[in-house]
């Protein structure tokens, strides 16, 4: 190797260390759920230092690794893109159904840096259901309870209902007896009282004088 070629591969060396690549990272939610009202929002954000995007697209993946453009500037269908910065991007997926979650979603941003275009992809987001989505799933049935337990139950409300029927027969016969007791106290209260009737006494009767005229 000749000194002219050391230095030229020596100075492509140092122009790859000093002069590191233009690429640049982007970052999206791994998990996102869908609310209640059917949407599901995804935000894509880069930390390349530039000052504008020059495009920004929502991929579909589908489980049979092909790639699919859903949303791009002035091309989305049931997706709203919202740019909140040259660094951020959110986009609103509408009315998602379970075929849409068989899928997995990826931002993907183009920017300009030094005169170049470079491209990199985000880590794909999975959309999980919401909780309208499990409503319809059957609940466990609460099991009954053990055979022994369910006997002992019907055996402590029977013995409830004969312990109150036993206290109502205690009260009535008390009542009962009590009524009885007064009857015949009014009854021997009667028997032994007479009734003397108040008469006044004869008046004398006067000596009848005849007068005998001859």
């Amino acid at each position: 190797m000749t000194a002219c070629s050391f230095s030229i591969s020596f100075t492509i060396c140092l122009s790859f260390i000093f002069h590191p690549s233009q690429g640049f990272q982007v970052f999206q939610p791994q998990y996102q759920t869908v609310n209640p009202d059917g949407a599901a929002f995804i935000s894509c954000e880069h930390d390349a230092n530039v000052s504008s995007i020059e495009a920004v697209r929502l991929n579909g993946l589908s489980p049979k690794s092909t790639t699919k453009v859903l949303c791009k500037e002035n091309d989305c269908k049931g997706i709203i893109m919202h740019k909140e910065s040259p660094n951020r991007c959110l986009f609103i997926i509408l009315n998602i159904k379970p075929e849409a979650m068989n899928m997995t979603y990826q931002c993907e941003f183009i920017v300009k840096i030094d005169g170049l275009f470079v491209t990199e992809t985000g880590r794909p987001t999975t959309i999980l259901p919401g909780p309208e989505e499990t409503v319809g799933e059957p609940q466990p049935q609460p099991q009954p309870p053990p055979r022994s337990q369910s006997y002992q139950l019907r055996w402590t409300d029977l013995s409830a209902i004969l312990i109150g029927l036993l206290a109502l027969t205690v009260v009535y016969s008390c009542v009962i007896t009590s009524f009885h007791i007064r009857q015949r106290r009014s009854r021997r209260a009667l028997e032994n009282t007479t009734y003397v009737e108040m008469r006044k006494a004869p008046l004398p009767r006067k000596p009848q004088f005849e007068a005998i005229y001859e």
